[in-house]
């Protein structure tokens, strides 16, 4: 998996302004939840659709629907001029591209200074590095031990078995070793034509899948259960969070202004927080809140330089 996708519904951005903050000592650390959504005290810079349906453009910050003409909701978008951008698409009076924006942020409107169009490139990527499997190759390698339950139906097993352990955190599965793998990140690339169903069902040989269970206490316990429903290749390995904490705090941020929707249960074993702008102070909200490696804030205007 080599591309990254930009995840969650953009929630309309509330009131303007932010509780004082000291400049001298860096970002506030908001003493309660942050009740507005950010401004930026500079410029700010993001890779974006900008989308005009008639009533004026705006960024789409959270999940795009991929329709002819595409689907969103952001922030207004102030100093924009259709006629500087005559590469931009247009269909069912819709006008719509993806640009790399500069401008000045007041917490609802971005004002542009500069834009030019995005390229493959600018666009945010995911880290292979986040989905390797967490064990070292045992001696011998990653092999089968059992055959008998070195099936699909038992990887669906494995997971039921993983989910019900109190400690539980998170269960994957790394298909790297399996020797279509080179292929497959060609696909995936874009630089391999070929029938694509006959390499997905290549790439689903359970003999080449290593699951990684992640628990937060007893790694023992919890590779013994899953050895019960899975013969194949298999990891444990200790989170610090569990999923069951995850999925309460994501549910507890989804109210946080300004926020593009909480979603948990990633590799980083985090809850990963998308927000319109953090200065830092929501990083260091949150961080107080619930402790450090808990919640991972993402802001999608960063500081231009």
């Amino acid at each position: 998996m080599n591309r990254g996708m930009v995840l969650g519904l953009l929630i309309a951005a509330g009131a303007t302004g932010c509780g004082g903050a000291d400049s001298s000592a860096g970002p506030a650390r908001p003493a309660s939840s942050p009740t507005a959504v950010l401004p930026a005290d500079g410029p700010v810079r993001t890779v974006t659709t900008v989308l005009d349906e008639g009533g004026g453009p705006v960024m789409c910050l959270g999940m795009v629907m991929q329709s002819s003409p595409p689907q969103c909701d952001g922030p207004d978008v102030a100093g924009w001029e259709w006629a500087d951008h005559p590469e931009a698409d247009a269909a069912g009076g819709v006008r719509w591209g993806g640009f790399v924006v500069v401008g000045d942020w007041d917490g609802t409107t971005l004002t542009v200074t500069a834009a030019r169009p995005a390229t493959d490139d600018d666009w945010p990527r995911t880290q292979d590095d986040d989905f390797v499997t967490s064990c070292d190759e045992p001696d011998g390698g990653w092999v089968v031990v059992d055959p008998a339950t070195t099936t699909n139906g038992a990887k669906g097993d494995a997971n039921r078995v993983a989910e019900q352990l109190p400690d539980y955190g998170l269960i994957w599965a790394d298909q790297s070793i399996n020797p279509r793998w080179p292929d497959w990140q060609r696909l995936v690339d874009g630089d391999l034509e070929r029938d694509t169903l006959e390499l997905e069902q290549a790439m689903n040989d359970p003999r080449y899948t290593i699951l990684n269970v992640g628990v937060t206490d007893d790694l023992a316990r919890a590779e013994a259960a899953v050895r019960e429903v899975w013969g194949g290749p298999l990891c444990v390995y200790e989170l610090y969070n569990t999923s069951a904490r995850l999925r309460e705090v994501a549910d507890e941020l989804r109210d946080l202004p300004g926020n593009l929707t909480p979603q948990f249960g990633t590799i980083s074993n985090r809850v990963d927080l998308p927000v319109i702008h953090d200065d830092g102070s929501i990083q260091a909200w949150v961080d107080e809140e619930y402790g450090e490696d808990v919640v991972e804030v993402t802001s999608a205007l960063t500081p231009v330089g």
